[in-house]
């Protein structure tokens, strides 16, 4: 077995392992919620958050309630209804979490779908989502996440509003759509999360994205302005550059020499310039490509004010056996770059392939069916909080060296004895057999735990 394919088939989530390590999410909520408020709404998230974790399909809230033993009402009520901040909860989640994953070296400006049937869900239509690569009846999230190349973890997520639902009163209404937030692009919306991030002090890293984001001369500005670097991706032909530096800092057409379109400059790259390398996938079978890596100096648009060249590198991944490049990208680097890093940041992305599998296979944490703002933000911030806590579980027992929660941290009392009762009530007298789903209705659990089956109603 290789070593990824040890990572991919390591430490699946399970009851074994949430049992385990339940006594360990006391200090865990104890931070994440500690500003949320009254003792009752900590709690009923608290409960939400050991919902999620539950393995199984259906993690809807009368579902959960019933594994719980606890009145869906307060659940709902926490959820769609209560007044707590998300954001406040995404900035615990950076400043006492994320750092516990470090060293990592990657920001991923990420989209997710979530499948919808009907129309009156907030922020749903017939939209494209990045990750998919079509268009979906769905909901679009909008998430930044921190990786090492392995493993990544949600440090900011938002709901993307497409323009029809931002003007539309009646829609707004129905949803609870807050007055402040307007129609914002994707790539606006990404600048807001990276500058959340920012603010927060996680230890920066490149900022990776797809063509959606890289064609956008607004983002480019910003990560600029922030000091950040990136890799993005792009489409070559729509971009025009000089691979030399203009007269002055301003763009001046009465001053430059004529143009070209990046796409040009690809193909007229001389075979020096390429340079062959090579990458094992977990399969250990060797990859090959060429990459070029060029400064440029991209000519600005129209709606760029000032109108300031930028100067980047223009990296180009093209096999030898392909008639197109794989992928053309834009980057930043506070140093030159080398083939190697820009090989990794091109083809390694099994972070993504860990992130999907925990989030949508093991956890199931895109399944929910509130319709509000509000809910959804709320189940956005402590869904992510689920599967952090499943991904720092598995860090601890992979890593040689681990460094945990802080020692000294109050324990909130009411999480605690939360805690305790969900592990005596609900997991203490054994679990599911393995080929018995956990939605299982609980009429069918008892009918067979009647008959002497051994399935128990404790799952």
């Amino acid at each position: 077995m290789s070593w990824m394919q040890g990572i991919r088939n390591s430490n699946r989530w399970d009851l074994t392992t949430y049992k385990q390590h339940l006594p360990y999410m006391a200090g865990f909520l104890s931070i994440l919620l500690a500003s949320i408020g009254r003792s009752e709404r900590r709690v009923a998230t608290a409960r939400y958050v050991e919902g999620l974790l539950l393995p199984g399909r259906r993690k809807f809230i009368r579902p959960l309630a019933e594994r719980l033993k606890v009145d869906p009402q307060s659940l709902q009520q926490a959820i769609t209804h209560s007044p707590w901040d998300d954001q406040e909860v995404w900035s615990a989640l950076r400043s006492e979490m994320v750092p516990l994953l470090e060293p990592f070296d990657l920001w991923v400006i990420h989209e997710r779908a979530w499948a919808k049937q009907g129309p009156s869900t907030v922020g749903v239509g017939n939209q494209r989502c990045g990750a998919e690569g079509k268009k979906a009846h769905c909901q679009v999230s909008l998430e930044l996440l921190v990786s090492d190349g392995t493993i990544a973890a949600p440090a900011a997520g938002r709901l993307y509003l497409p323009e029809n639902w931002a003007a539309d009163v009646k829609l707004r209404e129905a949803t609870e759509i807050p007055d402040a937030v307007e129609f914002t692009t994707k790539p606006g919306l990404a600048i807001e999360l990276l500058k959340e991030v920012v603010r927060d002090g996680v230890l920066r890293g490149t900022v990776i994205a797809d063509a959606s984001y890289g064609n956008d001369a607004n983002i480019r500005s910003a990560l600029l302005n922030m000091d950040l670097e990136f890799f993005l991706e792009i489409n070559p032909e729509l971009h025009r550059a000089w691979d030399f530096q203009g007269t002055g800092p301003h763009w001046d057409k009465t001053l430059q020499p004529h143009s070209y379109s990046l796409d040009r400059i690809v193909k007229t790259m001389p075979l020096g310039e390429w340079r062959n390398c090579c990458w094992l996938e977990g399969d250990d079978i060797p990859r090959r490509t060429r990459l070029a890596i060029r400064e440029i100096f991209l000519e600005p648009n129209a709606s760029q004010t000032p109108r300031q060249l930028e100067r980047l590198w223009l990296v180009v991944d093209h096999p030898t056996e392909r008639a197109q490049p794989y992928r053309c990208y834009l980057a930043h680097f506070k140093d030159t770059p080398r083939e190697a890093k820009c090989l990794r940041l091109s083809r390694c992305h099994h972070y993504l392939e860990h992130y999907h599998r925990r989030l949508e296979g093991d956890l199931d944490l895109t399944c929910y069916q509130g319709r509000s703002w509000k809910g959804f933000h709320h189940h956005l911030v402590l869904s992510a909080a689920a599967y952090l806590f499943t991904l720092m579980v598995e860090l601890r027992s992979r890593r040689a060296f681990w460094s945990d929660l802080k020692e000294d941290i109050p324990i909130d009392p009411q999480i605690a004895a939360e805690i305790a009762r969900f592990s005596s009530v609900l997991l203490g007298s054994g679990s599911l057999p393995r080929n018995e789903p956990l939605e299982a209705p609980i009429e069918l659990r008892r009918r067979k735990a009647a008959n002497g089956d051994g399935l128990s109603l404790t799952n």
